[in-house]
């Protein structure tokens, strides 16, 4: 099943969300596009706030990967603990059209997050969408992260993390050398959090 909407999205990011409290404290920064928790995962857009075009798909085993349309591809492998997977903005403006992304419950799923437009207008808002994002589903036991098509977004992130142990690279995020725009990414992590702990 493949169904697409427009997604507004703000601080440059939107989840694969289980109906459950979020564990941000867990979150795997480490490839800069997909982002797995504990349970659940994030997607990090290019731009902060706006619109982007999102598709979901969901199969019962690994589909073939069609990377010709598609400037990045990584695959992560996200938990279900509540049954309800979803895209989410991370607000309560999620289209409602999108699916459950794991009709088979809750357990280990395998996700394949494709993304083109996102070096378009890096931090910036977009009114239309630049971005467009297939995020494909199946069920499969959890497995290492793995980049089937990078982009200096992700080679970044990568090297960002490179000399981290496991432990460290699991959950950090990788740090601009600009003082600034650490300082910016700091406070935007801060504000979301909060907003997720008053929903």
């Amino acid at each position: 099943m493949t169904t697409s909407s427009v997604m507004f999205v703000n601080e440059g990011i939107f989840g694969i969300l289980d109906d459950a409290q979020v564990p941000m404290e867990t979150v795997r920064w480490s490839n800069g596009l997909a982002a797995p928790m504990d349970h659940g995962a994030w997607v990090l857009t290019g731009i902060n706030t706006g619109l982007v075009n999102v598709t979901a798909q969901c199969f019962d085993a690994a589909p073939p990967i069609e990377a010709t349309d598609w400037e990045e591809i990584v695959e992560v492998s996200v938990r279900s603990i509540a049954g309800d997977l979803r895209i989410n903005s991370g607000y309560s403006i999620t289209p409602d059209d999108l699916p459950l992304l794991n009709p088979q419950g809750p357990g280990w799923y395998r996700m394949r997050v494709h993304a083109s437009g996102r070096s378009i207008n890096p931090d910036g808002v977009s009114d239309e969408p630049v971005e467009d994002y297939l995020i494909a589903v199946w069920p499969q036991e959890p497995a290492e992260s793995v980049v089937i098509r990078s982009s200096k977004m992700i080679d970044e992130a990568l090297l960002a993390n490179a000399d981290a142990t496991p432990q460290e690279a699991a959950h950090s995020t990788p740090e601009p050398h600009d003082t600034a725009e650490r300082d910016r990414r700091a406070d935007v992590r801060a504000r979301l959090l909060r907003s997720l702990q008053d929903d």
